[in-house]
C-alpha cells in the first residue's frame, strides 16, 4: 500500500489525510478492536468486530461533519487518529479528539499525541477560522488533561458519574481552547504554537503538581457536599 501524503508536517509525528484505499487496506480498522486503545472511548466508537468495510463506511459518512487525520511516526508507522467533529461553521466551534496506540513510539509516546492535538488545533484556528475548540476526557487521564493546558485547553466544567463505559460510570472533565488564548500562547512562543520538543519537555516538567482540576474537584467535594447536605435538611 502506498504511503499517505503528509497533510501537516510535525516534529515527532506527521499528520496524513486518510483515503478510502487506506481504510480498506491498512490496519486502521483494527485499532478499534483493541481494549487498551479504546478503553475510555464511549460505546459509539467501540467496535469489537470492526472490519475494513465498516471503516470505509465510517470514513465516507463523516466527510461532511468530521475532519480526520492519521498520525504517522517518523518511521512511517500509522499509529493513531486525531479529528475535529461537530464542526459548526456558523458559530465557528468544534470538538477535538485523539486516539493513539499507547506504544506509538518508545521515545515520543507521551508527546506524539500532544503534538498531534497542537498541530490540528493550529490548523483549525488558522485555516478553518474556528473560534473555540472543545474536548473531554475521563478523570483517569489527569496528566493528559494537564498537558493539554499548555496548548490553551482550560477546564470548563466537570461532570460526575455521567459517562458510562460498559456498566461503569466515570467522571469527566470538559476543556476548551479559544482563539484568543491560542494567539496569546503563540505570542509567548515567538510566533509558534508547538515550537520544539525540548522546550515542550521543559514546560511539562514545570507543570504544577496540584492541577487546577484537582483544586476544582476538592472545592466541589467539600463545598458542594456541605452546601447540599444543609439544603437537603431544610
Amino acid at each position: 500500500m502506498k504511503d499517505l501524503k503528509i497533510f501537516i508536517k510535525g516534529e515527532t509525528i506527521d499528520l496524513c489525510k486518510p483515503t478510502i484505499k487506506f481504510a480498506k487496506e491498512s490496519s486502521w480498522y483494527s485499532w478499534f478492536n483493541k481494549d487498551y486503545i479504546v478503553r475510555y472511548l464511549s460505546h459509539h466508537y467501540k467496535e469489537k468486530n470492526n472490519t475494513p468495510k465498516k471503516q470505509v463506511e465510517f470514513l465516507r459518512s463523516t466527510k461532511k461533519n468530521r475532519f480526520i487525520l492519521i498520525l504517522r511516526t517518523k518511521d512511517k508507522l500509522y499509529k493513531g487518529v486525531v479529528s475535529l467533529s461537530f464542526i459548526d461553521n456558523k458559530t465557528k466551534t468544534c470538538d477535538i479528539a485523539v486516539v493513539t496506540d499507547v506504544n506509538i513510539d518508545p521515545k515520543n509516546s507521551p508527546y506524539a499525541p500532544l503534538e498531534a492535538v497542537a498541530r490540528l488545533t493550529q490548523y483549525a484556528f488558522d485555516n478553518m477560522k474556528m473560534k473555540k475548540i472543545s474536548g473531554a476526557a475521563v478523570f483517569a487521564l489527569r496528566k493528559w488533561q494537564q498537558r493539554m493546558e499548555l496548548f490553551g485547553y482550560k477546564i470548563e466544567t466537570l461532570k460526575f458519574d455521567r459517562y458510562a463505559i460498559n456498566s461503569e460510570l466515570y467522571n469527566l472533565h470538559y476543556v476548551s481552547c479559544t482563539y484568543e488564548d491560542y494567539l496569546k500562547i503563540k505570542k509567548n512562543r515567538s510566533g509558534f504554537f508547538w515550537d520544539d520538543l525540548k522546550k515542550m519537555k521543559m514546560r511539562i516538567a514545570k507543570l504544577p503538581k496540584i492541577t487546577f482540576r484537582d483544586r476544582l474537584v476538592d472545592f466541589m467535594k467539600k463545598r458542594r457536599d456541605k452546601y447540599y447536605n444543609k439544603l437537603f435538611s431544610i
